[in-house]
């Protein structure tokens, strides 16, 4: 009511002004007054004509208003004048009726005095005149007066309604319109005679009772007399303001009931529209979209905010709809747009997001499309963007952010700190600008230790990533890195570490390491704390480090991890170092043979980069036996390949040539095995006690290879002819015997005289 007595003073200032402006145009010149007597009259005189005047542009308001608001206003105003003048100009629209618009702004005017907590004086002079409106043949008016005469109470308007409903030869319009107005009643005296009326002889009367009183009951249609006798009865017992709350719940539910009518019907429509929209062809899928942005049903705008999101390709062919929605009535669409074009920076909609953005008065929208204001200037600005944006907007929606970051709520905060480290990362800022922004971001920070521990978790990590993103790293990092140091010792708040950690560790590698040693926090209760110091191991960690990572391999939930590290630590090493660790590293638990191998690797790259051919002699031989210990001789096969491995320009042990020679013979390269059977037997005979005598046999027994590749072997090693080798004759005799196919058993007795008689 303030504010609306407000602005009719308001108004009345306005018209005030320029009626005295119209007066003081008029080259009048007033004579002195002189007698005081005189003057207490014109004073008096002034104010009388000061009041008609302003009833006058009231008048010509209500009557001539170019809006409905206005008119209503003006009838406001009147009303709350209290005065025999404004009741007359009020009660002269009512009665007017070439001027519908002042009857409604009346009638309005007299709905809303139910409200305004002021007793109207001669309220009976509006009795009458709202009466014959009732009756008007408008419909409409009529309704507009019935709900002006709640202001009387049921008393007042009985005589006068009855009168109505008596008159039966007269308009029988007028006498629905009154069984209407006394639907809107909540005293018990109106829906009795609302239930009289249920056997009125004109059956249009009947049926409108009918329809109030099953608007006000919820009774169906055609319910028995019986039944509205038991309901008198129990109206009886209440009074108005019990009837009205009774009411008002039955219509609050039966408006839920309509609304959850309309929901289901609305899924039942989309997913039809979804199906259509699956299985049709880019053409149909365009259109449906374009035809949904444009429907007046937000939830059909809605659906087509979802498909744009999925759209192929982004939403480009939907820019300038999509854009428009920004300014949708509905709030869901608002929000829903905003929240699409997050993801849609391409379409550079932020100087139509910054224009949206001052206009949205709901701060959960402005929010919204504050964040994707943001990262519209972010993308714009980035390199290879394509997108020229001023820079004013990109200075604005900065100036944004930091209100936003200097607000109390912890999301406000939070996404305007986000904002603002974006637009710092592209560092196309002044220094000073930058360094004002940096320091925003400082203050803010100093403030959330006070109360907010998650806040002050969340902004470190902001502070964090610009030390490591970004053009202004070392401005950042010089101002920040004590920050990051006080945090780390927070034992109560693991997030804040890890915004800690994160930040020494983009700061100085170093450093942090020798930090995070002397803090222990490789066994920080959180494991995302040991992860950011099992990566900073692996960046800047040292010798000292690979006993407590190597501990770590038994943890499976780093183990990944933790070997990665390792690993790169490994090849900032010496091969000497590695050599000898590898001992260490074999009787470590939890260490597998494939592990070894790859420090193995390591520590071959690094001898052949040292040249130091003692020590890549020895790697290769630990290499070659770990993928024998493995039976993988296929792999094993293709290290000796990459090798090009022979026995004259490898000065491998004999264990390593033994090794060798059960590659090519379990990876079945015949070739390679025959060349090292030959180069032994160019020195030595075949010797039965020999290690590679061991080897052969072992090959040609074991179950699990293939008799072909045996037999293959041998054959080609049989070709071996060289003097003096009685011992590699016998080893190739016997070993075809043992090779050959049995014979098979026909039952027949062999001719001791041999085959040739067999025929005789």
């Amino acid at each position: 009511m303030a504010v609306r007595q407000q602005k009719l003073q308001i108004i009345t200032m306005i018209w005030l002004l320029v009626a005295s402006v119209c007066v003081s145009g008029q080259n009048t010149v007033e004579p002195p007054v002189t007698d005081s007597a005189l003057q207490n009259s014109s004073v008096a005189a002034s104010t009388e004509e000061t009041a008609a005047r302003q009833i006058r542009l009231y008048r010509e308001a209500l009557l001539q208003g170019s809006t409905d608001v206005i008119r209503v206003d003006a009838a406001v105003a009147l009303l709350l004048q209290n005065d025999a003048s404004s009741r007359d100009v009020l009660i002269s629209a009512l009665k007017g009726e070439d001027n519908p618009p002042a009857r409604f702004a009346v009638c309005n005017a007299l709905i809303k005095s139910r409200g305004l907590g002021q007793t109207i004086n001669a309220r009976q002079d509006f009795l009458q005149p709202l009466t014959a409106v009732l009756q008007s043949k408008s419909s409409d008016q009529a309704k507009a007066a019935g709900e002006a005469l709640l202001m009387f109470d049921y008393a007042t308007i009985e005589t006068p309604f009855r009168q109505l409903l008596a008159n039966k030869e007269g308009d029988k319009k007028i006498r629905v319109q009154i069984v209407e107005a006394l639907g809107l009643r909540p005293e018990p005296q109106a829906l009795r005679l609302l239930i009289g009326l249920l056997d009125d002889t004109d059956p249009g009367v009947a049926l409108a009772a009918e329809t109030e009183l099953q608007e006000s009951f919820g009774v169906p249609v055609g319910t028995s007399r019986s039944v509205w006798a038991d309901i008198l009865d129990e109206l009886q017992q209440k009074g108005p303001e019990e009837i009205r709350r009774e009411r008002l719940l039955r219509q609050e539910a039966k408006l839920r009931e309509v609304q959850a009518e309309r929901d289901r019907w609305q899924k039942l429509f989309i997913a039809s529209l979804d199906k259509q929209y699956e299985t049709g062809d880019e053409a149909f899928k365009l259109k449906a979209i374009e035809q949904s942005m444009q429907s007046d049903l937000a939830a059909l705008r809605l659906w087509s905010l979802d498909k744009i999101a999925k759209y192929p390709g982004g939403g480009e062919p939907f820019k300038a709809g999509l854009l428009g929605l920004l300014s949708d009535p509905s709030r869901d669409v608002r929000l829903q747009t905003a929240k699409v074009l997050t993801n849609m920076s391409a379409l550079n909609p932020a100087e139509k997001l910054l224009e949206r953005f001052k206009a949205e008065k709901d701060s959960e929208l402005a929010l919204a499309m504050f964040e994707a204001l943001g990262e519209a200037c972010f993308f714009a600005y980035s390199p290879g963007s394509g997108i020229e944006l001023p820079i004013e907007i990109k200075m604005e929606t900065l100036q944004i952010a930091t209100d936003y970051l200097n607000k109390e709520s912890p999301d406000h905060v939070k996404k305007g700190a986000e904002v603002v480290r974006k637009l710092l990362e592209l560092n196309n800022l002044p220094e000073d600008v930058a360094r004002n922004y940096l320091g925003a971001l400082y203050q803010r920070y100093l403030k959330s230790k006070e109360k907010t521990p998650v806040l002050r978790a969340d902004l470190l990590a902001v502070l964090a990533h610009l030390c490591g993103q970004g053009n202004l790293r070392n401005l950042a990092a010089s101002m920040y890195e004590p920050l990051f140091s006080e945090a780390i010792v927070d034992k109560d708040n693991a997030v804040l570490r890890l915004s800690a950690a994160r930040g020494l560790q983009y700061v100085d590698k170093s450093r942090a390491m020798e930090l995070f040693r002397r803090l222990r926090l490789n066994a920080d209760e959180s494991l995302a704390v040991q992860q950011v110091v099992i990566e900073t191991a692996g960046q800047a960690g040292e010798i000292q480090d690979l006993d407590w990572l190597i501990t770590g391999l038994l943890n499976n939930v780093q183990g990944e991890q933790v070997w990665a590290a390792v690993k790169i630590i490994c090849q900032r090493q010496s091969s000497d170092f590695l050599i000898q660790w590898i001992a260490a590293l074999e009787t470590a638990p939890g260490v597998t043979a494939e592990q070894i191998r790859e420090v193995l690797e390591v520590a071959e790259l690094k001898a052949q980069t040292e040249s130091n051919l003692t020590i890549l002699t020895q790697i290769r031989q630990r290499i070659l036996g770990i993928f024998c210990q493995r039976g993988s001789w296929e792999q094993a096969a293709a290290y000796l390949a990459k090798l090009e491995y022979s026995e004259e320009s490898f000065n491998f042990c004999e264990a390593t040539k033994m090794d060798t020679l059960k590659v090519y013979l379990y990876s079945n390269k015949t070739d390679k095995a025959f060349q090292l059977f030959q180069s032994r037997l160019l020195t030595s005979d075949f010797d039965e006690k020999s290690d590679w005598s061991s080897v052969l046999q072992t090959y040609f027994t074991d179950e699990n290879v293939a008799i072909e590749n045996k037999r293959s072997l041998l054959a080609r090693a049989a070709l071996i002819q060289i003097q003096d080798r009685p011992g590699w004759t016998a080893f190739i005799e016997t070993t075809k015997k043992a090779l050959a196919p049995p014979v098979a058993d026909t039952g027949a007795q062999e001719d001791p005289r041999g085959s040739e008689f067999v025929d005789g």
